[in-house]
C-alpha cells in the first residue's frame, strides 16, 4: 500500500505512515518566524536566522529519531498519546498527516477520541500556532500537554560552551504565559534578540519551564516522568536545560467538539508579548491566518498553470516545485534536514540561480533579492561567495569563476521579463565602496572574467567553479574552467543584447569579438573527439578527456555546449549522445564517468575524497541534469528531454528505486541521488534545499512547455513528445493571462505584446 497520496485540489500531500524511512518536512513561514516540521510532528523553529536565533533543539541527521519537536501529549485515563504520533510509544488507532501549503495537519484517533492538530506560522503575527480539534465519542476528562525543549539560540554556541552559558539562561512565567530570556554575554545581536513565549487561550492547571522537571533523569519524550505526577511542577529556570510545557485540562461531553489554541512566539518586550497574545486569541485568528495563507499562496501560483496527460509532472509543475522553489528562494541553502543551520548563509551564486526561477512569479521579490546580491560585487566585478545580511557576519570572500557570471543572467531576465532595459539604470553599492548601475555592475561582471584569463583561453577556474569539488586543480593559480568559459559565453550574448538595446554598439562588438574567440577553444582545444573536456589543472592536463583512466567525461560541459551554442551542431548531437551513452541510468543522469578513485590524478592532489557513486563523484547530480533537459529541448529532442525530466521527478524515481532505498520526500526534488558505482545507487541526499528546484521549474515551464518572454511578447515553443499533448498552459505576462492550448509539438508561435491586453487565448 502506497503511504502517501496527492490531493491536489486542496495542494497537499496525505501520509499515512509515520515512520517513513526519513523525515519528511514542510516549512512553515512569514518571512521573519520560520519552522521545519516533519511527518511525525519532529522539527525547529527559528526566528530570522537559525544560526543565532533558534527556538528549539532538533537532532539533525541521525538514525532517523526526528526529535525532538512541537509535541501535543494526551493523557485521557491511563493513556498517553500524541496526535503527531511521535514521540510517544503509545500509538493512535487511526492516524494521517498532511503537508501543505506553509502548514501540516494530524488526524488521530484513539478509544473513541478524536483530535485535529494543525501547525503553522501566522502570517498576520510571529507566532507559530498550534490549532487543535477535539471530538469524544462519550463523556471524558482529558489533559494536554503542548511541549517543546528549548536550546541556546546559537547553535555553535550551545555546542562549545553550553556548560557555562546555558547558566545565563532564563525562563520563568507571567501572567499565564512562559517566556524564555536569552541574555548570554557575547551574543551578536543582543538588542535585536527577542524573546520567545509559549501560551494557550485554555486555562494553565500547571506548567515546567525546566526540562529536567518535565522530562526526568534517564528519560526521553517517550515517557516524560511530568505525565505521571497529578500535576506539573510550576518549575521556573535561572541556569540549566530549559523547555516549555503547560498543563491544560479539558472536559469533552459526548460529541462535543472543542478547539484550543497554543501559541509559540517572539517579540521583543513582555508588554509586546501581552499585546500580541490578545489579536492571537481572537476567535477568528487561526481562520483568518489559514485565509491569509491561502490567499498568499493562489496569488504565487496563479502565475503559471499547466494542464498535462502525464498527473506526476502536473502535479510538480503546478504544486510542489514551485513550491519548493519558492522556500529555496527564502531560505537559500541554509537549513533542512541535511543542513543544521550552522554554518551557510545567503550563497551568491545559490541564490542567483534560484532569482531566475522567481522572476515569472514575482518579479518584485525577485528584483528585491538580486538587488541585494549585488551588494556583495566588488568594484572589479568579483563577487563574495557566501554572505550573512541577519547575522552580521563577516562574508566567506573565496573567489570563484562563475559567481559573478550568474549576476549577468539574473539582469538579463529581469529586462527580458519586462520588455526594456531601464531596470538596468538602477543604482546598486559596491561591497567595497562606491555604486553604480546595474548596467555598470554586471559590464564589471564580463571584465573580471576577460582580466582572468588562463594561458589556454578559458577563465581562470580560480578558487574553483559551479562544481566545489574542483578547487584542486587550481592551486596554483593556472588551472582554467572549460565549463566556465561556456557560462561566460552565455552572459556574453546576453549582454551584446543588451548592449544593442541600451545602444552601447562598440560595447556589443566586444562581447560578440570574445564570444567568438570561446567558440574557437570551444571547437577545438575543448573538443575530445565525442565529447568536451572539462576543465586544465594547473599542470596543463585536460581533465575529461578519453585518454584518461578516470572521469573521462563529464555532464556540464556537454549541456553547456548547447545552451552556450559554442559547439558545433554536429559536435552538440554528438555530446549529448555520449551524455545518454555513458552517463544515463534509470534514475538520472550522473555527473561523471568513470568515478573517480582517491588517487587520482595523483595521490598527493586528489580529486575527491567521495566514495564511487557519492556527491559529485559520480552520483545522479540532479540540479546538473536540468541543464541536460535543457539541452535537448534545444536540439529539438523531445523524446530524450522528456525521459530526463520525468525520471527525476521525486514521486517517479521513488517508485523506481523503492521507498525504503531512495527515502526521500517524493514531492520534493533532492541535490543528488547515489550512483550506480555505490551500493546504495537511488538513495536521494539533500532534499528541499537545492538549486535543482529552480532549474527544473525553468526546465519545465520555459523549455519543455517552452512558454517563455521575448523582447517583443510571449514565444511557445514546445518540446513534448507527442503523448503528452495536448497541452494547455496559463501564464501571467506584463500584465495579460494568456491561455494557451498546445496541440503540436515543433514550432515556434510569437505572441507580441500589447500593453492593453488583459486576457488572450491562443491554440498551437
Amino acid at each position: 500500500m502506497n503511504p502517501y497520496r496527492f490531493e491536489n485540489q486542496n495542494r497537499e500531500i496525505v501520509l499515512s505512515r509515520y515512520n517513513m524511512p526519513t523525515p519528511w518536512m514542510n516549512y512553515l513561514s512569514n518571512g521573519t518566524l520560520h519552522a521545519m516540521i516533519s511527518q511525525a510532528g519532529g522539527g525547529v523553529a527559528w526566528y530570522k536566522s537559525p544560526q543565532i536565533w533558534r527556538i528549539n533543539h532538533y537532532r539533525f541527521f541521525h538514525l532517523p529519531t526526528d526529535r525532538s519537536g512541537f509535541y501535543t501529549y494526551i493523557k485521557d485515563g491511563d493513556s498517553v498519546w500524541c496526535p503527531t504520533n511521535e514521540p510517544c510509544a503509545c500509538k493512535p488507532e487511526k492516524w494521517e498527516a498532511a503537508h501543505g501549503m506553509g502548514y501540516t495537519r494530524f488526524t488521530a484517533e484513539r478509544d473513541g477520541l478524536r483530535t485535529e492538530v494543525t501547525y503553522l506560522v501566522s502570517p498576520l503575527k510571529n507566532v507559530m500556532l498550534w490549532h487543535l480539534e477535539l471530538r469524544s465519542d462519550c463523556d471524558r476528562n482529558v489533559t494536554i500537554y503542548p511541549y517543546v525543549e528549548l536550546g541556546m539560540m546559537e547553535f555553535m554556541r550551545e555546542l562549545q560552551w553550553q556548560c557555562y552559558n546555558k547558566h545565563q539562561l532564563s525562563v520563568y512565567e507571567k501572567d499565564g504565559v512562559l517566556i524564555y530570556r536569552y541574555g548570554v554575554e557575547n551574543q551578536p545581536k543582543p538588542d535585536e534578540t527577542p524573546l520567545v513565549y509559549f501560551a494557550s487561550d485554555a486555562p494553565a492547571a500547571g506548567f515546567d519551564c525546566d526540562r529536567d522537571e518535565f522530562v526526568g533523569s534517564y528519560r526521553s519524550e517517550e515517557a516524560p516522568i511530568g505525565l505521571e505526577h497529578e500535576h506539573l511542577k510550576n518549575s521556573t529556570l535561572f541556569g540549566g536545560d530549559p523547555c516549555f510545557a503547560l498543563e491544560l485540562p479539558l472536559t469533552l461531553r459526548a460529541g462535543e467538539t472543542k478547539s484550543l489554541n497554543i501559541y509559540l512566539g517572539t517579540e521583543m518586550t513582555e508588554s509586546e508579548i501581552s499585546k500580541s497574545l490578545a489579536a492571537c486569541k481572537a476567535p477568528d485568528f487561526f481562520a483568518a491566518s489559514m485565509q491569509k495563507l491561502a490567499e498568499t499562496w493562489e496569488d504565487f501560483f496563479s502565475g503559471f498553470q499547466c494542464s498535462l496527460p502525464d498527473k506526476d509532472a502536473e502535479t510538480m509543475i503546478n504544486i510542489w516545485n514551485p513550491y519548493q522553489m519558492e522556500r529555496n528562494f527564502r531560505f537559500s541553502r541554509n537549513i533542512s534536514y541535511y543542513a543544521t543551520g550552522t554554518f551557510r548563509g545567503i550563497g551568491v551564486r545559490d541564490t542567483a540561480q534560484d532569482v531566475l526561477a522567481m522572476i515569472p512569479l514575482q518579479l518584485d521579490r525577485a528584483k528585491e533579492k538580486f538587488e541585494q546580491l549585488l551588494t556583495q560585487q566588488y568594484q572589479d566585478g568579483h563577487c563574495n561567495h557566501y554572505f550573512f545580511p541577519t547575522e552580521g557576519w563577516e562574508p566567506v570572500t573565496r573567489l570563484h569563476s562563475d559567481n559573478h557570471l550568474w549576476l549577468v543572467m539574473d539582469a538579463y531576465h529581469i529586462a527580458l521579463e519586462e520588455g526594456n532595459v531601464s531596470y538596468l539604470d538602477t543604482q546598486a553599492p559596491y561591497f567595497d565602496g562606491g555604486s553604480g548601475t546595474i548596467w555598470e555592475h554586471i559590464k564589471q561582471s564580463i571584465r573580471f572574467t576577460t582580466q582572468n584569463m588562463g594561458a589556454h583561453g578559458f577563465p581562470l577556474m580560480l578558487s574553483s567553479d559551479w562544481n566545489d569539488m574542483l578547487y584542486k586543480v587550481c592551486r596554483k593559480g593556472k588551472g582554467e574552467s572549460i565549463w566556465t568559459g561556456m557560462q561566460f559565453a552565455v552572459a556574453l550574448r546576453m549582454m551584446q543584447e543588451l548592449a544593442e538595446r541600451k545602444g552601447e554598439p562598440e560595447f556589443a562588438e566586444e562581447c560578440k569579438a570574445l564570444y567568438a574567440r570561446q567558440q574557437e577553444l570551444c571547437r577545438t582545444l575543448a573538443w575530445d573527439g565525442a565529447w568536451f573536456r572539462r576543465c586544465i589543472t594547473d599542470e596543463g592536463r585536460f581533465i575529461g578527456s578519453k585518454s584518461e583512466p578516470q572521469a573521462k567525461i563529464w555532464l556540464n560541459t556537454q549541456s553547456w555546449a548547447v545552451l552556450s551554442g559554442l559547439g558545433t551542431q554536429e559536435q552538440q548531437r554528438q555530446a549529448m549522445n555520449s551524455v545518454k551513452e555513458y552517463l544515463d541510468t534509470d534514475l538520472g543522469i550522473k555527473k561523471i564517468h568513470p568515478a573517480m578513485t582517491t588517487d587520482y590524478p595523483t595521490k598527493e592532489e586528489n580529486l575527491t575524497c567521495y566514495n564511487k557513486g557519492c556527491g559529485e563523484n559520480g552520483s545522479v547530480f540532479c540540479h546538473a541534469n536540468t541543464w541536460a533537459i535543457i539541452a535537448e529541448c534545444m536540439l529539438k529532442r523531445p523524446e530524450n528531454a522528456w525521459k530526463y525530466y520525468h525520471q527525476l521527478l521525486p514521486m517517479v524515481a521513488q517508485k523506481t528505486a523503492g521507498a525504503e532505498r531512495y527515502k526521500a520526500e517524493p514531492y520534493v526534488y533532492s541535490s543528488n541521488i547515489f550512483g550506480p558505482e555505490s551500493d546504495k545507487f537511488g538513495l536521494a541526499n539533500v532534499s528541499w534545499l537545492t538549486g535543482t528546484a529552480a532549474w527544473m521549474y525553468l526546465a519545465a515551464t520555459q523549455y519543455l512547455l517552452g512558454v517563455r518572454p521575448t523582447w517583443d511578447g510571449l514565444e511557445i515553443d514546445p518540446c513534448l513528445p507527442e503523448y503528452l499533448l495536448p497541452a494547455k498552459v496559463t501564464r501571467v505576462f506584463r500584465g495579460c493571462t494568456y491561455h494557451i492550448t498546445i496541440e503540436h509539438t515543433g514550432k515556434s508561435v510569437l505572441i507580441p505584446h500589447k500593453a492593453d491586453r488583459k486576457e488572450y487565448n491562443v491554440s498551437i
